[in-house]
């Protein structure tokens, strides 16, 4: 299924075909990477932004981040130009993965990495948007039923509402890549359009 247009109010709408309780009518709506592309790269501004999301990405994978997916939000997948009269800032960004594989075998490694290395370099904003243009968020796949529950509804949930209208809106779900060469294909599409 394409990636849906914009709703009335400039976001994706949360569901389509009038079926909220389908899994294939709502939200995340499931894209690749090449999709992302066809939908969205329309502006310099925007290919700039693509360009940083693969990066990114090509930074997760580099990490042993290859399992999982990320959420794109943000005033990225919505209509902004129309509605707000400029290109978006950013692009926001949940990650959703399962730790490396390295980490299975020794969880305790992993909480000790994860708090004085792994954040910082993968997943804090801070240190993730000034290089690649997203604002980043992570969601431990493999942290246990509780974490994951509530951070998944909290995403969601704040992902979900259209900033300053009261509206919903819906998101894209994009595989993390397990194919490196994903990246240059990617870098391609966008070249195609926009030299950036």
């Amino acid at each position: 299924m394409p990636i849906p247009d914009f709703a009335n109010h400039g976001g994706l709408p949360p569901f389509i075909n009038g079926h909220p309780t389908l899994p294939d009518a709502r939200s995340p709506f499931l894209a690749t990477m090449q999709e992302v592309v066809e939908r969205f790269c329309t502006s310099q501004d925007r290919a700039k932004l693509l360009k940083g999301l693969n990066e990114y990405r090509r930074h997760l994978h580099s990490g042993g981040f290859v399992a999982g997916a990320q959420w794109i939000d943000g005033s990225f997948v919505e209509d902004v130009e129309k509605t707000r009269r400029r290109s978006p800032n950013d692009i926001d960004i949940v990650t959703l993965y399962h730790r490396p594989i390295k980490y299975a075998a020794n969880p305790q490694l992993w909480s000790q990495e994860y708090t004085t290395y792994l954040r910082g370099k993968f997943f804090d904003t801070h240190s993730i948007k000034p290089i690649y243009l997203c604002d980043s968020y992570d969601i431990d796949l493999d942290a246990g039923a509780k974490p994951l529950v509530r951070n998944t509804t909290y995403w969601f949930g704040l992902f979900t509402d259209m900033r300053g209208s009261g509206s919903k809106k819906g998101i894209i779900e994009v595989p993390l890549a397990v194919d490196p060469m994903e990246f240059e294909a990617v870098e391609q599409a966008i070249g195609s359009r926009f030299n950036v």
